[in-house]
């Protein structure tokens, strides 16, 4: 049982340095999104700008990978109460 423990502690490091990257990742993006917002001409609120497709892409391409490191930070909790209880 403990090397089980020890293997479920092992892999949830494993993916918690994963949700790091893809945190980082998706920090980039919202930034990149952010700086491209505030870029856009204020024309109004309803009024499309030639640049409003590349920003609703660039949202799209932010909430991804914000996803993905919710996910996987949920992954590697799961795994070290599992290890907990398994030891």
């Amino acid at each position: 049982m403990a090397a089980d423990a020890e293997e479920l502690r092992r892999d949830g490091h494993l993916i918690e340095k994963w949700a790091i990257g893809w945190m980082l990742l998706s920090l980039v993006l919202w930034g990149w999104f952010g700086y491209r917002y505030l870029l856009d001409d204020d024309r109004g609120f309803y009024e499309p700008t030639d640049d409003s497709r590349a920003l609703v892409g660039i949202l799209a391409l932010a909430v991804i990978p914000t996803i993905i490191t919710v996910a996987t930070l949920t992954y590697a909790r799961v795994l070290f109460r599992l290890a907990r209880r398994a030891s």
